[in-house]
């Protein structure tokens, strides 16, 4: 698989919304009749098929990349406007937002991302590095999203962490659990452990609310 490419329908890509969508429709059958809260060019933002809380959006590139710090040299701009006209909507509506993203290595033998896509949560970010911290990872500093490029270059495993006013990677070298940063925090938010993972537990009420909070944004938001 290249580093872009125009998705096809396949799991990994359908349950991110690239394609037909066919893992949302088949646990939602038409109600609502899709989960896009806007799309801008390059980029479209939508509800998590089974959101952690209400507000737990994904921003996930048209194309496939394997993960933001590779979309960088196409599309650090769009996403750069994208978010700062986003997060002030996101904060008013669900009180803060953080950003985090798993990017898994290639060479890895239980890499499993490879799509990029960032969550949106309505949690404190600064929590979140605590957390992975305490998982026994370092933190580097970076000054934005854009010094990911050099972390997918390398073909590193990271951990993204942002609460927009500062930027944490951590390099993943080891797989900790799957679905980490969900399990993360699924743990913050006093999720029972394994609810925290989409394929066991799918919070309908959630993502419906999600969206009918978020319902008006595409008109708000966008020229």
């Amino acid at each position: 698989m290249s580093m872009h490419e125009s998705c096809g329908v396949t799991d990994h890509c359908d349950s991110m919304g690239w394609s037909d969508d066919e893992v949302f429709n088949s646990i939602y059958v038409g109600e609502p009749p899709h989960r896009v809260v806007l799309s801008v060019p390059g980029l479209r933002l939508i509800v998590d098929v089974s959101p952690l809380v209400a507000g737990h959006l994904l921003l996930v590139p048209e194309r496939h990349y394997l993960s933001f710090g590779h979309l960088v040299p196409d599309l650090a701009g769009v996403v750069n406007a994208l978010v700062r006209r986003l997060r002030q909507a996101y904060v008013d509506v669900f009180g803060r937002m953080a950003v985090i993203e798993h990017r898994s290595s290639t060479t890895m033998p239980s890499a499993c991302i490879t799509h990029a896509h960032w969550h949106l949560l309505p949690v404190d970010g600064k929590q979140i590095r605590r957390h992975i911290v305490n998982d026994g990872l370092k933190p580097a500093r970076i000054q934005t999203f854009e010094d990911l490029h050099r972390y997918a270059s390398a073909n590193q495993s990271y951990y993204y962490c942002s609460d927009g006013n500062s930027h944490d990677v951590f390099v993943a070298d080891r797989t900790i659990r799957p679905q980490y940063l969900r399990s993360v925090v699924g743990r913050m938010l006093d999720i029972p452990d394994p609810e925290w993972d989409w394929s066991v537990v799918v919070r309908r009420h959630l993502m419906r609310e999600t969206m009918r909070l978020t319902s008006g944004w595409a008109h708000e938001l966008l020229p």
